[in-house]
């Protein structure tokens, strides 16, 4: 069966608003970067999870700027954070706040904790508990946190040269 002319073009621009369509609506279905709620949201639980007291917290040691560099390599991780940021709000709207960002430290705690408590395997307890590890993670591998450890460094190659081999035994 012959292709006419106006089929041939028919399809060949159908094709092209396809394409074009799928290129301008990608960022709704994978998007590529957490927007300003998100990153303010993300910054608040930080904050919330190591605040600066005595020693640095975790927005004095950058610890945001990692997880957000993370998340802009990894989209499962910025998927994660997205929908975790999204729950986090609506649970502070439930508690007559405009966001997690506005709400006090009590207020903040319940939610984190209510989260911790929640179903294991649920959404909201996978990424606090992932938001935590990661937390943790950055903020202890900064030299800045070592001071309130009483810990000046990492004792390799100096402290234990012979590290690999096996203990020698005393006699």
């Amino acid at each position: 069966m012959p292709v006419s002319r106006r089929d041939f073009l028919r399809v060949a621009v159908g094709g092209g608003l396809l394409a074009v369509s799928a290129y301008l609506f990608r960022d709704l279905f994978r998007p590529t970067r957490l927007s300003l709620s998100e990153e303010r949201t993300l910054e608040a639980l930080l904050d919330t999870l190591i605040p600066e007291d005595v020693t640095p917290g975790a927005l004095q040691l950058g610890v945001p700027e990692q997880v957000k560099s993370k998340a802009a390599t990894d989209n499962r991780y910025r998927l994660l954070i997205k929908k975790g940021c999204t729950w986090l709000n609506s649970m502070a709207r439930e508690l007559n706040a405009e966001g997690f960002v506005y709400l006090k430290e009590e207020g903040r705690d319940a939610i984190i904790d209510k989260a911790l408590k929640s179903g294991y395997g649920s959404m909201q307890r996978i990424f606090l508990y992932t938001m935590r590890a990661d937390t943790l993670h950055y903020y202890y591998s900064h030299r800045g946190s070592w001071a309130s450890l009483g810990y000046n460094g990492p004792p390799q190659p100096y402290g234990f040269p012979d590290y690999y081999q096996a203990p020698a035994l005393r006699g």
